[in-house]
């Protein structure tokens, strides 16, 4: 448990001191933001196609440059705005193929929880629910994504040799990663239900029995269409986004013996 305090401590520490992984990690959000734009401006079809097209280019372009900005802090490479679009442009074929890879090991688990959820198809909080209790386990694996791309970063691997390393390291270390995936995505799911209680409060000017209709395990549910909810919740999405990198960059680099400055190891 000591590695856990360790990289969590660490990596909080570390997303403060850096400037431009904010601005990748709003980029990664573009797409949350989209729904703001919708309900606020009731835009037309095509003018809205072309907005989601530039907000998932730019969602990616961020999905990308936030891991590899804490990637180079926690080795001590400073890097300008500049080179990180450079390194997600040499990058992102391999992201591509390694988010299609991701989504064919993870898709019987996709087809358990519709086969599981088919008497709730037509119920959409349920069906959410049901969506978020699954992806509690799942978060064990969470180190799994964010070392297959510091193993793109630091070795400059291909997909394949990436994906075994990050699994060997992976098996290594499971019990200390497993810990911090699920830590990590409950911390984001009290923050989301939060949110949502918050949200619900002030806008019924704080009366407690406006909370009777909130869904508790999945607030966007029910609040997908409300601006307070979006801006709230995806500030925090923000800080966690660059926060989980961090942490998992961390593990990564001191469990494959790399030594930082941004970490003192203790063996």
């Amino acid at each position: 448990m000591a590695d856990v305090f360790l990289f969590l401590q660490q990596g909080w520490k570390n997303i403060w001191k850096q400037n431009n992984i904010w601005l990748f990690s709003v980029l990664a959000l573009s797409n949350n933001y989209f729904p703001i734009i919708q309900i606020k401006y009731e835009l037309q079809i095509y003018i809205t196609t072309a907005i989601g097209v530039v907000t998932t280019i730019l969602s990616f372009v961020g999905f990308i440059g936030v891991p590899y900005l804490a990637f180079c802090f926690s080795v001590g490479k400073p890097v300008t705005i500049h080179e990180t679009l450079t390194a997600v442009r040499k990058f992102s074929w391999r992201v591509i193929g390694c988010s299609c890879l991701t989504f064919l090991i993870l898709s019987p688990f996709f087809c358990l929880f519709l086969i599981f959820s088919i008497n709730n198809i037509s119920k959409y909080h349920q069906l959410s629910n049901n969506a978020i209790l699954l992806s509690l386990p799942l978060s064990a694996f969470s180190a799994m994504w964010d070392f297959s791309l510091v193993g793109f970063f630091k070795n400059d691997w291909g997909v394949r040799q990436t994906v075994s390393g990050a699994w060997t390291l992976f098996l290594d270390h499971a019990k200390t990663l497993a810990i911090l995936g699920i830590i990590l995505t409950i911390i984001f799911r009290i923050y989301s239900t939060v949110s949502g209680i918050l949200t619900v409060l002030i806008q019924s000017g704080f009366t407690i029995a406006s909370l009777n209709g909130l869904n508790y395990i999945n607030p966007s549910s029910s609040l997908i269409r409300n601006i307070l909810y979006l801006l709230i919740s995806n500030i925090g999405s923000i800080i966690f986004f660059p926060l989980s990198a961090s942490v998992f960059t961390l593990a990564y680099l001191k469990y494959s013996g790399v030594k930082m400055p941004s970490l003192t190891m203790k063996r």
